[in-house]
Protein backbone atom coordinates (compact mmCIF):
# COMPACT_ATOMS: atom_id res chain seq x y z
CA UNK A 1 0.00 0.00 0.00
CA UNK A 2 1.34 3.43 -0.93
CA UNK A 3 1.87 6.06 1.74
CA UNK A 4 -0.82 8.29 0.20
CA UNK A 5 -3.39 5.45 0.18
CA UNK A 6 -3.17 4.98 3.94
CA UNK A 7 -5.41 7.06 6.19
CA UNK A 8 -3.27 9.70 7.85
CA UNK A 9 -4.02 11.61 11.00
CA UNK A 10 -3.73 15.39 11.05
CA UNK A 11 -0.50 15.08 13.02
CA UNK A 12 1.02 12.69 10.48
CA UNK A 13 0.05 14.91 7.55
CA UNK A 14 1.44 17.98 9.32
CA UNK A 15 4.69 16.18 10.10
CA UNK A 16 5.05 15.17 6.44
CA UNK A 17 4.37 18.74 5.35
CA UNK A 18 6.99 20.03 7.78
CA UNK A 19 9.54 17.51 6.45
CA UNK A 20 8.85 18.62 2.87
CA UNK A 21 9.36 22.26 3.84
CA UNK A 22 12.60 21.43 5.68
CA UNK A 23 13.93 19.55 2.64
CA UNK A 24 13.12 22.49 0.38
CA UNK A 25 14.68 24.96 2.83
CA UNK A 26 17.96 23.03 2.79
CA UNK A 27 18.40 23.98 -0.85
CA UNK A 28 20.40 20.86 -1.67
CA UNK A 29 17.80 19.11 -3.84
CA UNK A 30 18.04 18.81 -7.59
CA UNK A 31 15.35 20.61 -9.57
CA UNK A 32 13.44 17.37 -10.13
CA UNK A 33 13.65 16.41 -6.44
CA UNK A 34 12.59 19.91 -5.41
CA UNK A 35 9.56 19.81 -7.72
CA UNK A 36 8.55 16.39 -6.43
CA UNK A 37 8.99 17.52 -2.82
CA UNK A 38 6.99 20.68 -3.53
CA UNK A 39 4.16 18.60 -5.03
CA UNK A 40 4.19 16.39 -1.93
CA UNK A 41 4.09 19.49 0.28
CA UNK A 42 1.08 20.87 -1.58
CA UNK A 43 -0.70 17.53 -1.18
CA UNK A 44 0.04 17.41 2.58
CA UNK A 45 -0.99 21.06 2.95
CA UNK A 46 -4.35 20.31 1.31
CA UNK A 47 -4.83 17.26 3.51
CA UNK A 48 -4.10 19.32 6.64
CA UNK A 49 -6.55 21.97 5.45
CA UNK A 50 -9.24 19.30 4.97
CA UNK A 51 -8.65 17.99 8.50
CA UNK A 52 -9.00 21.51 9.89
CA UNK A 53 -12.19 22.15 7.92
CA UNK A 54 -13.70 18.93 9.26
CA UNK A 55 -12.64 19.82 12.80
CA UNK A 56 -14.19 23.28 12.49
CA UNK A 57 -17.47 21.69 11.42
CA UNK A 58 -17.45 19.51 14.54
CA UNK A 59 -16.54 22.19 17.01
CA UNK A 60 -19.36 23.41 19.19
CA UNK A 61 -19.37 26.07 21.83
CA UNK A 62 -21.06 24.92 25.01
CA UNK A 63 -23.36 27.54 26.45
CA UNK A 64 -25.89 27.53 29.24
CA UNK A 65 -29.36 28.38 28.08
CA UNK A 66 -31.89 30.26 30.19
CA UNK A 67 -32.99 27.00 31.87
CA UNK A 68 -29.45 26.36 33.11
CA UNK A 69 -28.98 23.46 30.69
CA UNK A 70 -25.93 23.17 28.48
CA UNK A 71 -26.38 23.20 24.75
CA UNK A 72 -24.02 23.21 21.82
CA UNK A 73 -24.04 25.77 19.06
CA UNK A 74 -22.13 25.72 15.80
CA UNK A 75 -18.72 27.31 15.87
CA UNK A 76 -18.87 30.71 14.24
CA UNK A 77 -15.88 32.52 12.84
CA UNK A 78 -15.57 36.15 11.89
CA UNK A 79 -16.19 35.05 8.28
CA UNK A 80 -19.64 33.60 9.15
Amino acid sequence: MKETEKENTFEEALQKLERAVEKLDEGSLSLEEALSTFEDGVRWSRECHQFLEKAEERVGIILKNENGDYETKPFETEDN
